[in-house]
């Protein structure tokens, strides 16, 4: 059987009224230990020579035991031996007289224990929680708390037991204390807690880039560097196209380069660290996919493109020729150039194929791939003397920079007989017909070329045959 047991038991039921006796008024933590309670009780005298016995529950309020032994002068007792900053404390009273029994068990009393809650790093607020009074009517719970070795500051009363405490300051220590106010007048002091708030780690801005730009024909590829030890929500990569927001959450990123992939090459792109409340906290320079135009005008290719990096970026023109290899072509400045196609390639060249690069330092952008095809110079004369002078004698058309798949060129006279005709690009008229000049005079053609890129060129017009 346990003390507690025992004691309720031997008690008879027939004594003096309780109020005769002493009762405890409250108990209280020391706040300048955390070893110490006082227990302070009040009595109606019944003899001279009374005494009080404080009892004292055990850790798990199973058991009691007899923790002080006062006289008749007391009121107060501080148990040394307490474990108010661990845990509620319980004790109870019991008043002596010599000749008598004991008189019954006061009410127990049960100090206030405090503890902290959750913390809230996106609000910077703490939740902190206390065990009820017990014992003796409450009125309300005075919450204090400052900065760590500051003064006090009370910050809210509540009938609850539970208070959140805002704005607290990143990294800093704070001390809470609960008084409860009781209805007889006096005050009941909780333990201190000390709580040091999250102090996250900011990111490192010389971390955070987006290095590299792919547009790889209108799918875009950023390489993203950022700093994996800062304490954030996360990161993302926010696309912007005709002022619409496209945001996309990178979370959970252990390596400090990634890859982020998107579709549209017409975008801007900005990679942002965002902290606990998906606030931005830093955004790195803004980028956008180079995308590259061409126009092709008498043998001249002018090419166009947007800037990417920044405004001090410099350019590299690379061109590829028929499918060939790509090679290095040109520099530049400004986002315009012009490249003659004759300095390209030899006359026979008909596809090029551009793209150009951005470089800041050791950062990277790179183009979609443009092609263009050279227009082929077509000239037929309107006139030529077939004399057989060496001047002039043939008719055909001259072709320059072309890669003909298929050829046929056909003359007519004015009655829509046909006098010429050939597959064979290098074959001209010679003014004959069936083996006889013909007459002077207006005469058709018809030229219908296909190149090997499958482009048609198709001409008509008419040619004058002279005799000088």
């Amino acid at each position: 059987m346990s003390r507690l047991a025992a004691i309720l038991t031997l008690l008879p039921c027939a004594v003096f009224a309780q109020n005769q006796y002493a009762d405890i008024e409250c108990v209280s933590v020391d706040t300048s230990s955390t070893s110490k309670v006082v227990i302070r009780w009040q009595a109606t005298t019944v003899s001279s020579d009374q005494s009080y016995t404080i009892y004292k529950w055990d850790a798990q309020w199973n058991d009691i035991a007899v923790v002080y032994e006062a006289s008749s002068e007391n009121r107060t007792y501080t148990d040394v031996k307490a474990h108010p900053f661990e845990r509620s404390e319980r004790y109870a009273i019991s008043t002596s007289v010599p000749g008598q029994t004991d008189s019954p068990l006061s009410t127990f009393h049960q100090t206030v224990f405090l503890k902290a809650g959750d913390y809230d790093k996106c609000r910077k607020s703490l939740t902190i929680n206390w065990s009820a009074y017990i014992g003796t009517d409450v009125s309300d719970y005075s919450v204090f708390g400052c900065v760590s070795g500051a003064k006090y500051n009370l910050l809210g009363a509540t009938e609850d037991t539970t208070f959140v405490t805002n704005e607290l300051e990143p990294g800093t220590e704070y001390n809470f204390m609960i008084v409860a106010n009781l209805k007889n007048g006096q005050k009941s002091f909780s333990n201190i807690i000390r709580y040091t708030t999250f102090n996250p780690r900011q990111p490192d801005k010389s971390l955070i880039s987006i290095d590299t730009v792919l547009n790889r024909q209108g799918a875009v590829e950023l390489h993203c560097r950022i700093d994996t030890a800062a304490d954030l929500q996360g990161y993302s990569v926010v696309q912007s196209l005709d002022n619409i927001l496209n945001d996309s959450l990178i979370t959970n990123l252990l390596q400090p380069v990634f890859t982020f992939c998107a579709d549209n090459a017409g975008a801007v792109f900005t990679l942002v660290a965002r902290d606990f409340c998906g606030d931005p906290l830093y955004s790195a320079d803004d980028v956008q996919p180079i995308v590259i135009e061409a126009d092709v005008l008498e043998g001249v290719a002018q090419l166009k493109w947007n800037r990417s990096l920044s405004n001090t970026e410099q350019y590299r023109l690379f061109c590829a020729v028929d499918g060939g290899t790509e090679s290095e072509v040109a520099t530049a400045t400004e986002t315009y150039i012009e490249l003659n196609f004759s300095e390209l390639a030899d006359d026979r060249a008909q596809n090029f194929c551009f793209r150009v690069e951005a470089k800041v330092d050791d950062r990277l952008s790179t183009s979609n791939t443009v092609c263009v095809e050279r227009q082929p110079d077509v000239f037929l004369p309107n006139a030529f003397t077939p004399n057989g002078d060496g001047l002039n004698d043939t008719f055909g058309p001259v072709i320059v920079s072309a890669q003909i798949s298929d050829f046929e060129f056909v003359v007519f006279d004015r009655y829509g007989g046909r006098v010429f005709s050939t597959t064979n690009p290098q074959e001209r008229w010679d003014g004959t017909c069936g083996g006889s000049y013909v007459s002077a005079g207006g005469y058709v053609y018809y030229l219908n070329i296909k190149l090997h890129s499958g482009q048609k060129i198709e001409r008509k017009g008419a040619v004058n045959v002279i005799y000088p």
